[in-house]
């Protein structure tokens, strides 16, 4: 990949050497606005035990905060891949998802439904994080007012992301959920 498409403010953030809490809460915003999003999200998930939760966030105004502070280290539902078809491809498919509109999306890969209801978005990317097969977390850019079209820059900075973050997700995994 050109890391001439890259941001040099991203570039620096990993070449950095910061706490992970700190470079993934300001991953989220220096990310979030090379694609040009109005929210991002870092959800991470324990495989194994199937333990999960949105560790990082960063939104452009107060009111498009996800509203649901994850604390702790949860199970996810064994029904969420039958109700969020995006979490069921994250599970199998390490290629991000670019959503342009999720109310005209496929709706074998999106319950328009769900997303509105759970998260409030328009457009998004899904992002997973995975290696070895394992998914580790999932990177997850939106628009809140309007679908948009992904661009090539978007997802070239997103495949350099993913690169980058994979291996720290995991890290903070391990380190954190006991």
């Amino acid at each position: 990949m050109n890391d001439d498409a890259i941001p040099e403010d991203l570039r620096k953030l990993f070449a950095g050497k910061r706490p992970l809490d700190a470079m993934f809460h300001r991953l989220m915003e220096l990310y979030g606005r090379a694609v040009s999003a109005d929210r991002c999200l870092l959800f991470l998930y324990e495989p194994e035990r199937h333990l999960a939760r949105n560790t990082h966030a960063w939104q452009r105004k107060p009111e498009w905060a996800l509203g649901r502070p994850d604390k702790a280290w949860s199970p996810i539902s064994e029904s969420l891949p039958q109700k969020d078809p995006l979490f069921a491809e994250a599970l199998i498919n390490p290629e991000a998802l670019y959503i342009d509109d999720i109310e005209t999306a496929d709706p074998a890969l999106v319950n328009a439904a769900y997303e509105r209801e759970s998260f409030g978005h328009k457009a998004l990317i899904h992002a997973p994080l995975m290696a070895d097969g394992s998914l580790w977390g999932i990177l997850e850019p939106c628009t809140m007012e309007a679908p948009r079209q992904w661009t090539a820059s978007d997802r070239a900075v997103t495949a350099w992301v993913q690169q980058k973050l994979t291996p720290l997700a995991i890290r903070y995994v391990r380190e954190t959920c006991r």
